[in-house]
């Protein structure tokens, strides 16, 4: 935790240290710091409980493109029932959960089995988008999107399946006036088989309305659904809440909570990220 809050501090004192200036241009990078939890039964008798610290590189070459790499280190705990491939399907699921729009952990697979405890290097994740179109006064913004898991977790742990994942996916909004109802959806091809492992190629997206409060502070209110991610899982299926404050020139945070309403789902969990622009 010492480590964490030292490389938040010098992010901050390297953003706050540019001149005033550097405010009028469009930033080109941001680099964010984040930390997200979720624990749940997902059918089972055992809690799952994942903890994730996710570095956050983004890159905005254009007006049009961005790109977007996330490093996480994670941490996963389960009750030992006797139930392992659940137990492990459940973990991934909770990381897949929190992984996706509105969280900051990667989408990482699993293989753990039940009542154990790990940590380590997650699964890298890059994702890419392009606006097609731009949002107007005659055309919502349309943004195509592609998504790559790199298995860079240690898949013995159970902190990934040890086979890359790929997606692509489309994500449309329209601003009307403070408002802005939104939907966010990807389609990923798992790398893992499903005979080793139960993996399903998945649906998810979420769909919901937020709105500007002033140039600093916007909230949503959003649901995740989904198709069955493993063999013997339900579906996902959550609400949210999300909060993005912009509480310095170059500084911004989000946070949001969840709540699960299927087993597919986490019961609770929640994040907060800090950036900061160049």
């Amino acid at each position: 935790m010492k480590s964490i809050l030292f490389v938040l501090s010098v992010l901050i004192l390297q953003a706050t240290s540019l001149p005033a200036l550097a405010g009028s241009v469009p930033p080109q990078f941001a680099v964010g710091l984040g930390v997200d939890a979720a624990s749940g039964k997902f059918g089972t008798d055992s809690t799952s409980t994942y903890v994730s610290v996710p570095f956050i590189l983004d890159w905005f070459p254009t007006e049009r493109i961005d790109l977007e790499l996330t490093i996480p280190l994670l941490y996963q705990k389960s009750e030992n029932t006797g139930v392992a491939a659940l137990g492990a399907n459940a973990k991934s699921s909770a990381r897949r959960n929190m992984g996706y729009t509105g969280g900051s952990a990667s989408l990482a697979g699993g293989g753990a089995s039940a009542g154990d405890s790990e940590f380590g290097l997650g699964d890298i994740t890059l994702t890419g988008g392009y606006a097609l179109l731009q949002d107007s006064d005659t055309t919502p913004l349309v943004r195509p999107t592609l998504y790559l898991k790199f298995p860079t977790a240690d898949d013995t742990k159970g902190l990934g399946t040890g086979k890359f994942d790929v997606g692509p996916g489309v994500a449309v909004s329209k601003w009307l006036g403070s408002w802005q109802p939104f939907v966010d959806s990807r389609y990923i091809f798992q790398g893992a088989s499903n005979e080793d492992t139960g993996a399903r190629d998945y649906f998810i997206a979420d769909t919901g309305i937020g709105y500007s409060w002033n140039e600093r502070f916007y909230t949503s209110a959003y649901a995740r659904v989904g198709s069955t991610v493993f063999d013997g899982m339900e579906a996902p299926l959550d609400i949210r809440l999300k909060s993005v404050w912009r509480f310095a020139e170059r500084l911004n945070s989000e946070a949001y909570l969840l709540k699960g309403l299927s087993d597919g789902s986490p019961d609770f969990g929640g994040g907060v990220a800090i950036f900061v622009e160049f």
